[in-house]
């Protein structure tokens, strides 16, 4: 994979227009694809349209409708086949113009500003619903603060004593009605009713699942970029309940970006992700929970075996290692022994045999039978018996 091939289509390369004016994401996302088979120069980028369809998703039509756009517009050239396969080059001299980011600047400082102007109508519409008096209408005041209630005092159904009753005038509210005293303020559009108003913290600060809700989505952006681009959005539940589960246990979240990327590489997915030979990642959600989830170690402040307080082993760990590795030990040990004795069946016999030595009696019979044959063979041939021998040299 040419990394100056893939920044260039990332970055660098033309963006393409569909009919209606808006970018072409379908041939972009063709395009980095042959951008990471290409060489550094461009040059020999030849994956099948199985491959393309298998890294991107799209069908078979939409890729080859998406490579005949792009040879189109001059991004790639055809340079032949090889096997069954186009051999495609880019043309890295090809720059997108500068007026692109300006153009991009522009529609954001125009966003912000639409957003403002509807933030400030909104604020204003919820003034003029909120300042309404009897009597007369002071809806033109600049502030709702201004407004003044006035009221009749006599309070009689009569029209003569309405007309002819003194008017009097309350003093103005010291809060503004933006503000219910409660801590609310009016929603635009639930005219200060309860369904209305939402929330807002006494300090004026941001809330508890703000703050959580920012974190999780800091800890998703900070995940490698092979991985994030390829979750789907919105992010599913699933992701997000981790990332708060462990956020919960006490992890920070800084803590819980170091063990992604320290999982990330150690459990291979780094390499799935770059290898163009292998499928790649299949699940990305599945590998994003993988990467966040807590170890099978019951002590709640220990990660992957370290204890996030001290940075040394962790101890239940520790000792769940040494149990393992005393076990594999004496299985290995009874694997042998069996084996030894499958092999040799008799190198440890049960019982030793022990010598029995012959009754008294019959030992006195095999005495006496040896002298008899000693003095038999004196007899014949005149040679003294052993026995005899013994006897006179005593």
């Amino acid at each position: 994979m040419s990394h100056q091939a893939v920044t260039w289509a990332m970055d660098n390369a033309p963006m393409l227009l569909t009919e209606k004016g808006k970018p072409d994401t379908t041939a972009r996302t063709i395009l980095q694809v042959l951008a990471e088979y290409a060489h550094a120069d461009g040059t020999n980028a030849r994956p099948s349209v199985m491959r393309i369809q298998y890294r991107t998703g799209f069908d078979r039509r939409t890729v080859q409708r998406a490579l005949r756009r792009l040879q189109a517009a001059g991004l790639i050239v055809k340079a032949g086949t090889v096997g069954d396969c186009v051999n495609w080059t880019l043309r890295l001299k090809l720059r997108r113009p500068a007026s692109d980011w300006d153009d991009l600047k522009a529609a954001e400082e125009a966003e912000r500003a639409a957003a403002a102007e509807r933030q400030r109508k909104s604020r204003a519409r919820r003034v003029t619903e909120t300042a309404s008096v009897t009597g007369e209408s002071v809806t033109n005041s600049a502030s709702a603060r201004h407004a003044v209630e006035e009221r009749d005092v006599t309070h009689s159904a009569s029209a003569r004593h309405a007309r002819n009753a003194a008017r009097t005038f309350s003093d103005p509210p010291v809060e503004s009605p933006e503000n219910l005293g409660d801590g609310r303020r009016p929603g635009s559009g639930g005219k200060g009713s309860p369904a209305g108003r939402c929330a807002v913290p006494e300090g004026g600060g941001p809330t508890e699942d703000e703050v959580t809700a920012a974190a999780i989505g800091c800890v998703i952006a900070m995940m490698p970029h092979h991985l994030r681009d390829r979750l789907p959005s919105p992010v599913p539940s699933a992701l997000t309940d981790e990332i708060r589960a462990e956020l919960s246990r006490g992890l920070t979240m800084q803590q819980l970006i170091h063990r992604i990327g320290r999982r990330w590489v150690q459990h291979g997915y780094e390499s799935d992700a770059r290898s163009s030979e292998g499928p790649g990642i299949l699940r990305p959600v599945g590998v994003a929970v993988a990467l966040i989830r807590a170890g099978d170690c019951p002590a709640p402040r220990c990660d992957d075996g370290l204890d996030l307080d001290s940075g040394d082993l962790c101890r239940t760990c520790d000792r769940e290692w040494e149990a393992r590795a005393l076990a594999a030990k004496e299985k290995a040990r009874q694997f042998v022994h069996g084996a030894l004795l499958a092999v040799v069946p008799d190198a440890e016999p049960a019982s030793k045999p022990t010598y029995t030595p012959p009754p008294y009696r019959d030992r006195i019979a095999q005495i006496r039978a040896a002298v008899d044959a000693d003095h038999a063979k004196e007899r014949a041939g005149g040679i003294t018996s052993p026995t005899r021998m013994f006897v006179e040299n005593r």
